[in-house]
């Protein structure tokens, strides 16, 4: 299975990849925490990050900026690029 395109991704890595948009996209700093704390438990979670390290990048970053807003940079799919703590 390639998740890796749009065009080659099961439905269940479609639908994770619009849940990391949508919690990044929640206004309030606590609320977003927990979005995306909930992302962990997403069906899609483990088909598209086999390992938890492939996805902690984003909490390192969300973490260090979580007072500020969010700025989604680029939303191809796969390839989610954001900015914190703006």
């Amino acid at each position: 299975e390639f998740a890796f395109t749009e065009s080659g991704a099961r439905p269940v890595h479609k639908e994770f990849h619009k849940a990391i948009l949508e919690a990044l996209q929640v206004e309030e700093p606590e609320a977003r925490q927990q979005a995306m704390y909930n992302l962990t438990n997403h069906p899609g979670f483990r088909p598209s990050h086999p390992r938890e390290d492939h996805f902690v990048p984003i909490y390192v970053a969300a973490g260090a900026g979580e007072e500020g807003q969010v700025k989604i940079l680029g939303a191809m799919y796969g390839i989610i690029s954001v900015a914190f703590g703006l």
